[in-house]
């Protein structure tokens, strides 16, 4: 394809050659084999492309794609080089932003042919995407997926390693899904995407918001809370229709001067908290577009909840739906679905079918039952999550409700105090082990977590009795206790890994099963497993 094709949509200027060359392929990483390709030099958090530029040069690349304000002397170096071996070299404004645009005229703007859904905000991205891939393929619309736990182009399923893959992935992906018959893509769209434009040019049918909570602040991710906000703010105004939590209260300031059509969600007895200006007149009196009411938690082989819903164009009338997951938040989770999946035309009783089907592989998903009690998967790798999804299981009114997690390594220690704080106030009995501890000692993560316990002890003297914790570094060996405590009326909440079927230790990951080992230990007690969620959703 010729590289004058695949920059149409990109202001550039020629540091040497020329761009009537044909390019096979576009490589943004130094690894793979750049012969004949063009190499776009990407600025990472670990890395630089530029880097590299001269040694792919050598490697016989036919172009190069380079940024603005790069090192003045490399890039002299670079011109010479290029200049030898007849090469071209082309300069950008930013390079995340070029490779973005060069991949959609690469893979031939697929977004075009589907309804492309962009969800994102801190938490709940997961669930959203997944529920409403099931929604949508019930009402007879093939669906693709790109999130946190992977991607499902309409044949197969495809491991990731972030959230929203880098640009050239997500048009790849996005192709597999249009030649696979899919009518229309999920995505979830994580802060750090945008910023880093990985959604560079893309138009978005609809964009969702979940929440917002302080999270993703740091070295490699974002430097403010300000700038976290942004950034989340970006995709309302790369999509037609924003359906959006309302009664958020970062919700105003994330949708500052976006561009898009907005609708609001949320659940009877919460204020909406945007401004009239946001709602084309509307009063702060109105009720939410998507008004969830009359929230009734029920067990049925699991735990979930029965709620109605207001909104669609067609009936003024409320709608029960059943989800089959738990809590008040997963009724925030599952609003912008019904929200969504309404506009796209599909039928109440397929919307009803999608919800009440099951949960999504690691939130909050019902593992099996033993000796009377049930064990839990979840994701909840932070303090808020971890919080939000005990007090959602502690409302089943367990007769003990145990709790096993740790924290991820090379992430801040602020983490490993409120994920300490919200099992202290939030469970009856916890069980501290390793997660993800990454490139620290999981000794000390873990000290950082039983530290805070013990200060939690001194401060709150009646809260807990001696010996509410015990520690169990090695986490196949927590979840093997973790199931032998399991009595009659107990939940037992396996938190941090969900989805993940590795161990990151050292810089490497590692083979790590927590459903298969969750059933192992439950069948040797003679309990019985739930049907997995397979192919990580039910697809």
């Amino acid at each position: 394809m010729l590289l004058q094709w695949l920059l149409k949509n990109v202001i550039y200027y020629l540091i040497c050659g020329n761009v009537s060359v044909d390019v096979q392929d576009i490589i943004y990483d130094s690894r793979q084999d750049v012969r004949d390709c063009v190499f776009v030099c990407l600025k990472g958090s670990r890395a630089d492309g530029h880097d590299y530029a001269l040694e792919v040069i050598e490697r016989r690349a036919r172009a190069i794609i380079v940024e603005e304000g790069m090192d003045k002397a490399l890039k002299e170096k670079i011109r010479a080089a290029a200049r030898e071996k007849k090469m071209t070299v082309v300069c950008v404004k930013n390079t995340g932003e070029a490779l973005g645009e060069m991949s959609r005229a690469f893979f031939g703007y697929p977004e075009k042919k589907m309804t492309i859904i962009g969800i994102t905000g801190t938490k709940g991205k997961t669930t959203v995407a997944g529920l409403l891939k099931n929604v949508l393929d019930r009402g007879g619309i093939p669906t693709g997926f790109i999130g946190t736990i992977g991607v499902f182009t309409g044949k197969e399923w495809i491991a990731t390693r972030n959230t929203t893959p880098e640009s050239y992935l997500v048009q790849k992906y996005l192709r597999m899904m249009a030649d696979h018959g899919c009518r229309a893509a999920v995505m979830e769209v994580s802060s750090q995407a945008l910023m880093c434009r990985r959604v560079q040019g893309m138009w978005f049918d609809y964009g969702v918001l979940t929440n917002i909570s302080r999270d993703h602040i740091g070295p490699g991710e974002h430097s403010s809370f300000e700038d976290y906000l942004y950034w989340k703010g970006r995709l309302f105004f790369q999509c037609a229709t924003g359906i959006v939590n309302g009664a958020d209260r970062w919700t105003p300031q994330v949708l500052k001067n976006c561009s898009c059509r907005l609708e609001t969600f949320g659940v009877a007895g919460d204020s909406c908290l945007l401004p009239s200006a946001f709602l084309n007149g509307k009063t702060l009196s109105k009720v939410f577009d998507w008004e969830g009411g009359d929230l009734d938690l029920q067990w049925r082989c699991g735990p979930g909840i029965r709620f109605t819903v207001s909104g669609f164009k067609d009936s003024e009338e409320q709608r029960d739906i059943f989800l089959k997951m738990p809590g008040k938040y997963n009724v925030y989770n599952a609003l912008p679905v019904i929200a969504v999946a309404s506009h796209m035309g599909i039928g109440i009783n397929q919307i009803r079918a999608g919800l009440a089907v099951g949960g999504i592989c690691g939130r909050c998903e019902m593992v099996g039952t033993v000796n009377g009690g049930a064990l839990i998967i979840d994701y909840a790798h932070n303090g808020q999550a971890l919080r939000s999804v005990l007090e959602a299981l502690r409302q089943y009114h367990p007769s003990r409700l145990i709790c096993m997690f740790g924290c991820g390594g090379n992430r801040s220690p602020l983490r490993r105090k409120d994920m300490a704080e919200a099992g202290f106030f939030s469970a009856d009995y916890l069980i501290i082990t390793s997660d993800n501890p990454r490139d620290e000692p999981p000794e000390q993560i873990i000290k950082d977590i039983t530290d805070t316990l013990l200060d939690l002890c001194r401060r709150f003297p009646n809260e807990k009795k001696a010996g509410f914790f015990k520690v169990i570094p090695d986490r196949k060996t927590a979840i093997q206790w973790a199931v032998s405590c399991i009595k009659p009326g107990n939940i037992v909440l396996l938190a941090g890994k969900g989805h993940e079927m590795y161990q990151e230790r050292g810089g490497c990951r590692f083979p790590f099963d927590e459903h298969a080992i969750a059933a192992m230990e439950i069948e040797k007690y003679g309990g019985s497993c739930c049907q997995g969620n397979l192919s990580m959703l039910n697809s």
